[in-house]
């Protein structure tokens, strides 16, 4: 007996369509997880240290050995990966045991067209249904066949849900406008007192050059022969940049994890305070006129340390003097020593790029010792100070008004001066230490101009073109953004466990494709075929087939044997469809001729019957053996 010859779409459906495509959607979900992750591994590289603005490669990829990140969908959340390797594992469950159904099906239809036939014993003590333990008593290489892929079901619907992790990744992220990075507004006093997202010092006081911890002040430094290292700590500093105190823990939370590290690159309003030197020979006397005036006993400023005295005064708007010289022996009376160096600086308005350095939850912190990790995008083209802020406040405030009452550095003098005689009077201070400090609070006074600090993003140009200096280090940033590495946001997998899905997934479409090739089984498992084979006699059975009555016996040896027609499939298919329409024929006939209210007529049941008796009587052998 053989299968009917068929068109292909007859022949799939014969085969099982839903199966097949089980394996092979299935199979191809797999490829593409395992693929996705692995496409995007690479060997981890050592991290880099944040506090150096640096150039990281592979982006978007673990740094941990053995995990890659998802190269699409990595935000999405272990729960759904996880729901999307189910599906496949799910379809691939089905679709393996329907292929197994049919490889056993089709060992059976070999071996019953052969001539001994099929051992029905076995085949039946090897179904599904079948009540033995294990299944010794059928083909036990199909038995253990069943079992392995049972077991295999049972491993991979509980490996693939490790098989997925949140690994650190090392990214660069573009910060909108919602990303809850927030800006303190600088003040005189030593401390925050009023707010407890704030009670650390406040950046003036701390923000010292060379100070690895730098949060709001950056300094450009004179150097030695104007080498990238040695700073001149006995000469002032070329020019102080003043940005925004940043945080990026806000009230909702924090916006990094612990252990996660990077830089957040921002661009934004700043105070920049150019240094200048002006020409010319000063003096010192004892009337200081409008110069504030510091005197600092054995100061390290001049070597060797000795009293030396240094002022300061606002010589226009946004424009601060600076001048030093050493204290007189005798001070009771008149006297008048030169000035050994004046400085002058214009303070303006620029935009700016700040390098933060993200660890512990935090960003306050600038990159760079003395917060060097600070670069101007592009300087004020208003004219001056002054027409910025006129064109900036609205509504319009009068030059007087500035001048006179805003930013009135000699009325908050007070509010800073015994601060200031604290960090210069310390035996510790440089020159540079110590004019560092005096600009500093300087420039404290002129933060009402910009006012708090803001991020600038992409259509927002103040002060027109401006120069980029990161956008070839970090292709396809914006002008703010993150760089470094993040913990449990992004979702990977093993690198071995990716391999894996691979693997059975191609297993999966192979098995489908020789499922296709191999064409639809002669002999199926389907119980009605075997009650038709069995009415047509192609099953011999003994007499031991009543030990199947009660459903709970294993089938004995030597219940008999299934044997098939070994015909062409063409000739086969023909005998086929004969003899169901003889047998149709037959039966039509035989129903009207009799009052037949079941499934078996008068005639079929005394035919059964005087079989029953003749097997009772005479038990003999199982019919056809050979």
């Amino acid at each position: 007996m053989a299968p009917v010859k068929s068109d292909r779409p007859k022949r799939l459906q014969m085969l099982g369509t839903a199966s097949l495509l089980a394996l092979l959607i299935g199979g191809l979900i797999l490829i593409l997880v395992g693929v996705n992750a692995l496409v995007n591994y690479s060997t981890p590289r050592q991290p880099d240290d944040p506090r150096e603005p640096y150039i990281p490669v592979d982006y978007d990829k673990s740094i941990i050995q053995g995990q890659a990140a998802m190269k699409v969908g990595r935000e999405w959340g272990i729960q759904t990966w996880i729901a999307i390797t189910g599906v496949a594992f799910g379809l691939l469950s089905f679709g393996f045991a329907e292929a197994y159904m049919q490889i056993f099906d089709s060992w059976s239809s070999r071996q019953a067209q052969r001539g001994n036939g099929l051992d029905y014993t076995r085949y039946l003590n090897s179904q599904p249904r079948a009540p033995v333990l294990y299944g010794i008593r059928g083909f036990p290489v199909f038995v253990t066949l069943k079992y392995t892929i049972v077991i295999m079901g049972i491993a991979a619907s509980i490996g693939y849900k490790f098989a997925f992790v949140t690994p650190t990744v090392r990214v660069i992220e573009n910060i909108s406008r919602h990303t809850p990075i927030s800006f303190k507004g600088h003040r005189l006093s030593m401390v925050y007192n009023d707010d407890y997202e704030w009670p650390d010092t406040t950046p003036w006081i701390t923000d010292f050059p060379l100070y690895n911890n730098s949060r709001s002040f950056a300094h450009f430094y004179q150097r030695v022969n104007n080498s990238v290292s040695g700073v001149r700590t006995d000469l002032p500093p070329n020019m102080l940049i003043m940005s925004g105190h940043a945080s990026c823990v806000s009230y909702s939370g924090p916006y990094f994890k612990y252990g996660e590290s990077g830089n957040i690159i921002t661009r934004e309003f700043a105070l920049v305070a150019n240094g200048s030197a002006p020409e010319g020979e000063f003096t010192m006397t004892e009337d200081k006129g409008e110069w504030q005036r510091i005197e600092v006993s054995n100061s390290t400023i001049f070597k060797p340390p000795q009293k030396a005295i240094i002022e300061y005064r606002m010589s226009g708007f946004a424009e601060l003097q600076i001048q030093w010289a050493k204290a007189p022996e005798d001070s009771s009376g008149t006297w008048e020593v030169p000035v050994v160096n004046r400085s002058q600086y214009n303070i303006d308005m620029a935009v700016v790029q700040v390098a933060r350095v993200v660890k512990n939850l935090d960003c306050k912190t600038m990159a760079g010792g003395g917060g060097d990790g600070v670069s101007i995008r592009a300087l004020n083209n208003k004219g001056s100070f002054m027409n910025f802020l006129q064109t900036r406040w609205k509504p319009h405030i009068e030059k007087e008004a500035i001048e006179g009452e805003l930013m009135n550095v000699t009325r908050k003098t007070p509010e800073f001066s015994g601060w200031l005689e604290l960090l210069i009077k310390d035996p510790d201070t440089t020159l540079l230490t110590a004019v560092s400090a005096i600009i500093r609070a300087i420039m404290v006074c002129h933060e009402e101009g910009p006012g708090n600090t803001q991020l600038l993003f992409d259509e927002e140009r103040p002060f027109g073109e401006e120069r980029d200096p990161y956008s070839d280090m970090f292709p396809g940033s914006s002008d703010n953004f993150f760089v470094g590495y993040r913990v449990g946001k992004y979702v990977g997998c093993y690198v071995s466990a990716a391999v894996v899905f691979v693997i059975l997934g191609c297993i999966a479409i192979l098995v489908a494709m020789f499922r296709v090739w191999l064409g639809p089984p002669a002999l199926t498992s389907w119980m009605g075929q075997h009650i038709y084979l069995a009415h047509t006699e192609a099953i011999s059975l003994s007499g031991k087939a009543t030990g199947l009555a009660s459903g709970y016996q294993v089938a004995e040896r030597d219940l008999g044997r299934l044997r098939l027609y070994t015909q062409k499939r063409e000739e086969a298919g023909a005998m086929l469809k004969q003899d169901r329409g003889e047998e149709l024929e037959r039966q039509s006939s035989k129903g009207e001729d009799s009052e037949n209210r079941g499934i078996i007529t008068h005639d079929d049941d005394m035919g059964m019957r005087e079989r029953e008796r003749e097997i009772s009587t005479d038990s003999p052998p199982a019919l056809n053996q050979r």
